[in-house]
């Protein structure tokens, strides 16, 4: 029987095992406390320049309207966006604000559709009803990996646009929910958006005499198969791991390999001994995370170049 590759070399203290542990704690941490704040962030941006535009043409009077996707369709982004930008544009104290439901009761009296989608002609009688100035309104682009968000000022009197303003913001799950998506739901089916080059961490803790060790190594991912190697095959030590990832991310790989320097392996076992051990991983976008589920404790941090 032909042993696959094996265990890994270069050892570390626990200590820089635990705390390379707790940096990468830290680091998922601050990047889901960063997809959380990033819309509002890009917002208060938005709202920002919107101001900006306002206070240069003296503009007071403000209707703000439900931003709309390049169809014309309103989503809950697109509501969210109208409320932000209302409760921003307040909070200044120098701008008089239609209330959005009283606005949404004189639309539905006058048989009108408050809508992004606005033209001179539909400006004008806006205008006129709400008694305002200027209207603010934007449409909404998917991007896929992000949305762009393009506002516009719109004065009521003329029907022109006097002012742009944009921004991008990332895609997360805040805001594939505003948008109405399930989570993650338009890349399940396609496990080959894991296609690429990984770079792969594996940090195991000392065990039953064993020192710790932390080692960097490549794979690589080919629809859905994921395939990465430490070493050469069949000569010791060296170490493979095969998988198959699910479409939603989940993936069980096998580690194969032959131990090297002992001083490195459970129970000092000899140079040359093959062993095999199961990972439990999950995959999303470019980050992965794994975790040894057999004897010793190891994590693993799968990162797409």
């Amino acid at each position: 029987m032909k042993y696959f590759c094996g265990l890994l070399l270069g050892a570390l203290c626990l200590v820089g095992v635990c705390a390379a542990g707790d940096q990468q704690n830290q680091n998922t941490l601050q990047e889901q406390r960063t997809s959380s704040s990033e819309l509002d962030k890009q917002i208060d941006i938005l709202a920002k320049q919107i101001i900006s535009s306002l206070d240069a043409q003296k503009t007071r009077k403000i209707a703000v309207i439900e931003f709309t996707s390049l169809e014309g369709n309103v989503s809950g982004l697109g509501k969210y966006l109208a409320e932000e930008l209302t409760t921003r544009l307040f909070r200044t104290g120098r701008f008089l604000i239609i209330e959005r439901q009283l606005m949404k009761k004189m639309m539905e009296e006058q048989k009108l559709s408050a809508t992004g989608l606005i033209d001179a002609k539909t400006a004008s009688k806006f205008g006129q009803i709400l008694g305002v100035d200027a209207l603010t309104t934007g449409t909404i682009a998917d991007l896929n990996t992000s949305v762009k968000i393009n506002a516009r000022l719109i004065a009521v009197e003329t029907g022109s646009v006097f002012a742009v303003a944009s921004v991008k913001v990332p895609m997360n799950k805040e805001v594939e929910i505003l948008l109405g998506k399930n989570p993650g739901a338009a890349d399940r089916s396609d496990v080959r958006r894991f296609d690429g080059t990984w770079d792969v961490i594996i940090a195991c803790s000392p065990h039953e005499g064993a020192l710790g060790y932390t080692y960097e190594f490549t794979s690589s991912v080919k629809d859905g198969v994921f395939h990465g190697q430490h070493g050469t095959d069949g000569i010791a030590p060296c170490l493979t791991l095969n998988g198959k990832i699910n479409p939603d991310g989940s993936a069980v790989i096998r580690a194969n390999g032959l131990t090297g320097n002992p001083k490195y392996s459970i129970n000092n076992m000899n140079r040359n001994k093959p062993y095999s051990y199961h990972i439990d991983a999950s995959f999303a976008d470019s980050r992965g995370t794994g975790k040894r589920i057999q004897t010793r404790s190891c994590n693993l941090t799968f990162l797409k170049r």
